[in-house]
């Protein structure tokens, strides 16, 4: 009968959905498995010509991220089908496309390995990416341009070395907020990996400065003439002075080589040969989701990136930066920000779900205050924090992409950051009040711990692993950073002997320990001898970690029988 779907019918219906799930999860196979060492670089610093400079067209960008990018991931196909397969346990996108087969991201002309892979002391991420005290105090600073527009007006210098800086200042009202908020921000990202400017606090008084020849003024009306003295006094005018009578400000200084503009969230820079991978597929970018929510970092939009066509061992290529970290922290260029890392700037169903509340729910935003007495701090604490809240000023089409693996990734660096490197980055902000930094490093210790507990109940936490001697050892990273205080962990292990192509031979039973090592020959008993080194060259080990509850998830971790070398990591 017409309009009436047989039950045959739904049978096909429900075949075709199944085969799209499994065609798409297919697209993720991965290679053989090969007994060879892991790539830790990115071939991406080729020699290129100059590609030309990006610029921008702000109505267009912010009506691309906050509308037509949002509306293109909620009706896209792929997507939908994907967000179907995750009752299967798949994603809602495919994993990130830049990855070692250990699960990690290869140094890049993007990001370099850090805190997370290395030993870091804490004066290592407190000097961060300085490679110097800022500008050079012995002689005056040369003021070579200006910055009228916005609320909070600043200048360029250039110290007696030839270095130039841009000099930042605080919001009117709110002295020592953002320019602290910009040095630990900038501090913590350089540590965990990415790349930023050279930022820190300086105090200078007005005779430091001389004005430079023949620079350019632009006047609020947009009309250019010549700078003058008495604009350069009118600038520090707007500013509010320390009770000594000096400014302080942020010297950001000026990165090497040639500015080539901001670069976007999605897609590839089609005038650089060594953009190969798709920016929303970057774990690194992905992954800033994460370190973005721990800070309340909320301006994360196109104009706070540039790539620089910089030079390095002979060769041209572009180096991709993160700039501007003063919009974090809880506070911006109008000072503290009550909304700030809760809502868009057009966030139309958080207005539209407001008003059908008719003031019955309470925006959690709303539960957020500046601590009493510290002026120097915004609106950011600990206690209302949940890291899949966070929501930047415009939609980021890579952080849309973030998936467990990406969001387990961020949170292994972030949980790397012991409370002594939080107190050594925070003591460069330079608060006046030191209360303002114990709250400070008080929250980052506190959001650093909710956000890798939230990330280590969804992926098991167990990393590092070696091979020797038969031993495969491990760390448990949520327990030796103290993510599960009071908790005993258990692991369990179960070994198979296994081809390239990762068809396994008989598995062994689940072998139970409270040591972060397993002797993987004898976890796997007689099943591997029945299975040659030249048929299963390799073992899978599949582990779980239980804390007094239920067991993890699993992973998976394979080793060669020849050779002993850890080869990859499925999670």
């Amino acid at each position: 009968m017409a309009g009436i779907r047989s039950p045959s019918g739904s049978r096909r219906w429900s075949a075709v959905v199944l085969c799209i799930v499994a065609g798409i999860a297919a697209t993720g196979a991965k290679p053989p498995l090969r007994d060879a060492p892991v790539a830790w670089h990115e071939d991406d610093r080729r020699d290129i010509p100059a590609p030309k400079p990006r610029d921008l067209n702000r109505v267009h960008v912010t009506m691309d991220a906050s509308f037509f990018r949002p509306l293109g991931r909620l009706f896209h196909p792929g997507r939908f089908v994907r967000r179907v397969g995750t009752i299967f346990g798949g994603d809602h996108v495919p994993p990130a496309a830049n990855l070692n087969t250990l699960d990690e991201v290869p140094n890049s002309s993007w990001f370099t390995n850090r805190i997370g892979l290395f030993p870091t002391t804490p004066e290592e991420a407190a000097r961060g990416p300085m490679t110097g005290p800022g500008p050079d105090r012995s002689g005056k600073w040369t003021v070579v341009g200006a910055k009228t527009e916005g609320v909070s007006p600043g200048f360029t210098i250039e110290d007696i070395k030839g270095d130039v800086y841009a000099i930042k200042f605080d919001p009117p009202g709110y002295l020592g907020t953002t320019t602290a908020a910009g040095v630990i921000s900038g501090r913590i990202l350089h540590t965990a990996g990415y790349n930023v400017p050279e930022d820190g606090i300086v105090t200078f008084r007005r005779e430091q400065l001389v004005l430079g020849d023949d620079v350019e003024f632009t006047l609020p009306d947009g009309t250019e003439r010549l700078m003058t003295r008495r604009d350069l006094d009118s600038i520090l005018q707007q500013v509010e002075p320390l009770p000594d009578g000096t400014w302080r400000a942020l010297a950001s200084k000026w990165l090497d080589g040639v500015d080539m503009g901001p670069f976007d969230w999605k897609g590839r820079r089609k005038d650089d040969p060594n953009d190969q991978v798709r920016h929303e597929n970057r774990r690194e970018l992905r992954g800033l989701r994460m370190f973005a929510a721990w800070l309340c970092h909320f301006d994360t939009k196109q104009e706070n990136t540039v790539d620089f066509y910089v030079e390095e061992d002979g060769r041209r290529f572009l180096r991709h930066y993160l700039l501007d970290f003063a919009s974090t922290l809880g506070a911006g260029a109008l000072g503290p920000f009550p909304t700030a890392c809760w809502e868009y700037s057009w966030d139309f169903l958080v207005v539209f779900g407001r008003a059908m509340a008719l003031g019955l729910y309470e925006d959690h935003w709303r539960r957020v205050e500046r601590p009493p007495g510290l002026d120097e701090i915004g609106y950011f604490q600990g206690e209302i924090f949940h890291p899949m809240a966070f929501k930047p000023t415009e939609p980021n089409t890579a952080f849309a992409n973030l998936t467990d693996r990406d969001g387990y990734w961020a949170a292994k660096i972030i949980s790397a950051f012991s409370d002594e490197h939080l107190e050594a980055v925070v003591a460069e902000g330079r608060y006046r009040n030191p209360a303002a930094a114990r709250w400070i490093v008080r929250a980052l210790g506190e959001r650093r711990d909710t956000l890798a507990r939230y990330w280590f109940d969804r992926v098991a936490p167990l990393d590092f692993f070696t091979y020797e001697g038969g031993m495969l050892r491990f760390r448990d990273l949520g327990a030796e950073r103290g993510i599960y205080p009071g908790s005993v962990p258990q692991y369990r292990v179960r070994v198979a002997a296994t081809t390239p192509q990762r068809s396994r031979g008989t598995q062994s039973d689940w072998v139970t320990t409270t040591e972060p090592a397993v002797d993987l020959e004898r976890a796997g008993g007689d099943q591997l001898g029945t299975h040659a080194p030249q048929d299963y060259p390799f073992l899978a080990a599949e582990l779980q970690v239980s804390r007094g509850g239920r067991w993890s998830s699993s992973l998976t971790v394979y080793v060669a029988r020849g050779s002993g070398r850890v080869v990859e990591l499925e999670r």
